[in-house]
């Protein structure tokens, strides 16, 4: 699940400022891990993990417009 929200709004003639966050939720990634030792007793070592991958991002940005509207001259 990955969400979003977002604010900008101007504040002077040609600047405006915007807000961000965003929620990514890269899933859950598994495996097991098995070593090339032997192990007491003659066998070898196994070792399982599991790890949810999720990341909070809040961006802050401050932008300026250059120029005016463009107008076709013919």
């Amino acid at each position: 699940m990955d969400g979003r929200a977002g604010i900008e709004g101007a504040i002077a003639d040609r600047w405006t400022a915007r807000l961000e966050y965003l929620y990514v939720d890269l899933g859950t990634v598994s495996n097991t891990f098995t070593s090339a030792v032997a192990a007491i007793g003659g066998g070898t070592i196994a070792s399982n993990f599991s790890s949810r991958i999720t990341d909070n991002i809040v961006r802050v940005g401050l932008n300026y417009r250059f120029g005016g509207p463009v107008i076709a001259k013919y």
